[in-house]
């Protein structure tokens, strides 16, 4: 999904536990298997579950969840980070979605849709009887498929405000006649065809492996056919068919969502309120948890808690762990202007060998392991093998000489304000400064953050971390590493474009051979990391801690966390 506040977003996951606090734990997949973070710093141990949880959902109940940042966007075809994505999936829902695990399953299709001989075509059946809810709870309409065609064609928009979607050319650039509309010589593509009321086609220009994960993202929600094109007037009256509906929202305070009476699954939703609770120091959220006034907290386990929670058997039933399919980075903007450090691939190679990553997992009490390359290990396609880079200070200032900064530099460095990030900064300007590499740190609330990291060079250098929208190695790609994402508000922070590049990953979605299609992805990432737009730092394992009252928790190895499927105890 995604970038994220770290420690946070952004795998296929490794499931470290039952977890549950209830009945409902995920399916293991194929990719699920791997090793079990630890439960103490430094060590490891056996996969945790909650031996006192309630063994089934109950309804009804309030349950409030903390950030330190706040909501960025209530729109679907905007919204790209670990905050904005929990809440849109109570108001909206995508064609598709995942079951407890990694398993496709329909969501507001009628069955899984129906797919061409060539890979090309998506016929995709609805389900009749949705119906849109307003914030005040009542019924705008019944969905049908002028509302999925029009939902496309929102995300294709390039006059979307306040910019475009992040993932307009990177998920959806492969339907017939996209390129059109995002470019702006067209204001519909010729893939995205109505059937009749309750059936839709795409058709697309390349068989796409990952086309299905695509219509699982929150960015193909539905939302009401003519639903402004204007993230912000959308926020003051979000429509969707979701569980919940956002009944009112304090910026920088908290979001309140109440359930959707007229929501059309049986048995959901399964609370009555969920209270999103914002601008919270991690600290004070650990101290309200441990205190039953908040229930859980949407950022991982703050280091200054971390020990402390971590060694009390009183938390060992609401203590969770989740080894997470994510890449922790520091990016360097491959195309600085004036012909900066940061455009020379080996100044970015030099920073690469000047980073000492033990360091950062010390600071981290141990919660992860080093990043080499792009692809975390939990990933299909993840090579043991990609090491193009090792610790060595002498080299990276040598490489720095030999480039034509033989005095090294100066620059910018920024990153968000949830603990360890400062930290984990902090550790990268002494490393950098180490080979004669000068940077300022500039910490920003985290929506001011994306701000600046989506918008093309207006940071340098920045500190960030990346958490699988969908299980497969193009999301780690397409998104992030690819010529159409090198925009503004896109997730291509870097910059970087590689039209070579770009061929190979347009080949590698439609290889219907799967091992031959990961040794592709193998061979984009080495190619990709030779040119050196990342420092990839670590792969995070998550801690976090949930309060008494809660009755059923998971974490999730798509969504993190599935608040949807959550519930507290009865009479708490």
């Amino acid at each position: 999904m995604k970038p994220r506040a770290k420690p946070a977003r952004w795998p296929v996951a490794t499931l470290v536990m039952g977890l549950v606090l209830g009945a409902c734990s995920p399916t293991a997949s194929p990719s699920s298997a791997g090793s079990v973070p630890p439960t103490s710093p430094g060590q490891s141990g056996p996969a945790e579950s909650a031996p006192g949880a309630s063994a089934v959902a109950t309804q009804g109940g309030t349950l409030s969840i903390g950030f330190n940042s706040d909501i960025q966007y209530f729109d679907p075809a905007k919204g790209y980070d670990v905050v904005s994505w929990p809440a849109e999936r109570l108001i909206y829902e995508a064609i598709l979605g995942y079951d407890s695990g990694t398993k496709l399953v329909p969501l507001l299709a009628d069955g899984m849709p129906t797919i061409s001989a060539d890979g090309k075509a998506y016929t995709i059946k609805l389900h009749t009887g949705v119906k849109f809810v307003k914030p005040d709870g009542s019924v705008l309409r019944d969905m049908n498929a002028d509302d999925v065609v029009d939902s496309l064609h929102r995300v294709l928009d390039p006059n979307l405000k306040p910019s475009a979607s992040p993932v307009s050319a990177a998920f959806f650039g492969n339907i017939v006649g996209a390129n059109d509309v995002i470019g702006g010589k067209a204001k519909t593509a010729s893939g995205i065809k109505k059937i009749d009321d309750n059936t839709v086609e795409i058709d697309l220009i390349n068989a796409d492996a990952t086309f299905l994960n695509i219509l699982a993202t929150p960015f193909a929600s539905v939302v009401p056919k003519d639903t402004p094109r204007d993230a912000a007037e959308v926020a003051k009256g979000p429509i969707g068919t979701g569980p919940y509906v956002l009944k009112q929202y304090t910026k920088g305070t908290q979001a309140t969502f109440v359930a959707n009476k007229s929501y059309w699954q049986p048995g959901q939703p399964l609370l009555d309120e969920i209270d999103f609770k914002v601008g919270l120091d991690d600290n004070a959220m650990i101290q309200q948890i441990q205190a039953d006034q908040l229930d859980m907290m949407g950022d991982a386990l703050p280091s200054g808690s971390f020990t402390q929670i971590t060694t009390d058997a009183q938390y060992k039933d609401r203590l969770f762990s989740h080894t997470l399919v994510d890449t922790d980075y520091l990016f360097m903007d491959t195309q600085q202007p004036n012909n900066g450090p940061f455009s020379k691939v080996a100044v970015r190679q030099a920073l690469n060998y000047a980073i000492d990553k033990d360091n950062i997992l010390k600071l981290v009490h141990g919660t992860g392991v080093r990043a080499e390359c792009i692809l975390p290990p939990d990933m299909p396609g993840y090579d043991p093998n990609c090491h193009p880079y090792s610790f060595d200070q002498a080299k990276a200032k040598q490489m720095l000489a030999d480039a034509g900064y033989p005095n090294g530099f100066e620059s910018t460095l920024y990153t968000d304000t949830t603990d360890p990030d400062p930290q984990i900064a902090q550790a990268l300007q002494q490393d950098l400064a180490a080979v004669g590499v000068k940077v300022n740190i500039v910490t920003e609330e985290f929506a001011t953050f994306l701000d600046r990291i989506f918008t093309p060079h207006k940071a340098q250098l920045g500190y960030v971390g990346w958490f699988q929208d969908y299980p497969d190695p193009s999301d780690f790609i397409d998104p992030l590493l690819s010529c159409a994402s090198a925009v503004q508000g896109g997730a291509n922070v870097s910059l970087y474009c590689n039209k070579e590049v770009d061929a190979l990953a347009a080949t590698a979605r439609g290889e219907t051979d799967s091992a031959k299609r990961l040794l592709m992805y193998q061979d984009i990432q080495s190619r990709i990391m030779a040119e050196a737009p990342w420092v990839p730092l670590r792969h995070q394992v998550w801690f976090t801690l949930v309060s008494t009252r809660v009755a059923t928790f998971s974490l999730h190895p798509v969504w993190l966390y599935d608040l949807r499927s959550y519930s507290v105890k009865p009479g708490s």
